[in-house]
């Protein structure tokens, strides 16, 4: 039996311009079905990405397929695909039933298909009643329903989507996250979203694939993409705050402090990986030592900032743990919490052979 197709799969995909390039030799493979985020800083290629799937910008090199069909030379009108985009793009001057129809009248679909389809789409997004106003008239949430709509009315079995939450506020950008993701698995959508936002990615996607300086960086699942970063890249973009990185020394030690870590053999030209939520504090000759520098209350948590050495970390702690700036404290960790990179190359090392003890 033949495997299944990929809904979308790029193979060497390259996009060139003047004096950079914004892909570069980027191969991705997403199953039908599948909620895919890509996610990076500003200028990683992300959108150039989006934009080479849907047809708005063609390759250098590679190839690029849609459910198995080669659609690297196609424009985007024959790739069967929905966009969503961050502005919405919704014509002012027609109403929200005329911009649903819109894209069907174009292809001639007959009166009565229109009909049927507008009345499903309407119904699934909770957009009865709003048939008749103008853009205008909506608010922002109910804007991107329109927009979601308008690419899904078609039946399109792909729909890819350019930050289309960014311009709602926190609270409602919460809300649609929710029921984007909801509408996704209800209609057995293959969804391909690009954003900045890491709390999008991770909470939305079934699969984040992050990106840096074109290039794909790590292509995993939210949890393992958190836990275990394959670069520093990774670990020093994902996670707020940002994973503790620290230098590690022959012996080993922590670079310019005398703290052993009996663990590692050696451990020079290492940096030892830690997030903040996994420190915690400890008794006094049991830990690194750190004296506080910051404290932000959150709450259930509270976020410390401190310095051991030359060195800044960042530990979440529980809130009820009030530690005042200048308060000297000791910082441990569990076994399982450590992550190691090298440091020339920037890329995840294998875990130690030997059971971890936490640090002393």
């Amino acid at each position: 039996m033949l495997p299944p197709m990929h809904a979308i799969r790029l193979d060497n995909v390259s996009k060139h311009y003047t004096d950079y390039r914004a892909t570069d030799a980027v191969s991705l493979a997403i199953e039908p079905g599948q909620f895919a985020v890509v996610l990076g800083p500003s200028g990683c290629g992300k959108t150039t990405l989006l934009r080479l799937v849907a047809g708005l910008e063609h390759p250098d090199e590679g190839r690029i397929e849609l459910h198995g069909r080669d659609v690297t030379r196609l424009p985007p009108g024959h790739r069967e695909l929905g966009m969503v985009f961050q502005s919405y793009a919704l014509f002012p001057h027609l109403s929200v039933g005329e911009n649903l129809l819109f894209g069907l009248k174009l292809r001639r679909t007959s009166r009565a298909e229109r009909e049927r389809r507008l009345d499903e789409t309407a119904r699934l997004l909770g957009l009865e009643t709003l048939l008749a106003r103008k853009p205008a008239q909506l608010s922002g949430g109910q804007q991107q329903r329109v927009a979601l709509g308008r690419a899904i009315i078609g039946g399109r079995r792909t729909v890819l989507m350019d930050e289309p939450l960014s311009n709602l506020d926190a609270k409602l950008r919460h809300e649609m996250r929710r029921e984007l993701r909801s509408l996704a698995r209800e209609l057995d959508m293959t969804v391909l979203y690009v954003t900045h936002d890491q709390a999008e990615a991770l909470g939305m996607g079934d699969v984040v694939v992050v990106m840096n300086q074109g290039r794909i960086e790590q292509i995993a699942s939210p949890e393992k993409l958190y836990e275990h970063p394959e670069s520093l890249f990774v670990a020093r973009f994902i996670g707020t705050p940002p994973m503790n990185l620290l230098p590690l020394e022959s012996g080993p030690s922590l670079e310019g402090t005398d703290h052993a870590l009996g663990f590692l053999a050696d451990g020079e030209g290492q940096v030892l990986g830690l997030r903040p939520e996994q420190l915690e504090v400890t008794r006094p000759g049991n830990g690194i030592e750190a004296v506080v520098e910051a404290v932000e209350y959150l709450g259930a948590d509270a976020v410390l900032s401190c310095r051991a050495g030359r060195h800044e970390l960042s530990a979440r702690v529980p809130g009820r743990l009030r530690p005042q700036p200048g308060e000297s404290l000791f910082l441990g960790w569990k076994p399982h919490a450590v992550n190691l990179f090298d440091a020339a190359s920037g890329r995840r090392l294998p875990d130690p052979p030997v059971p971890l003890t936490q640090a002393r």
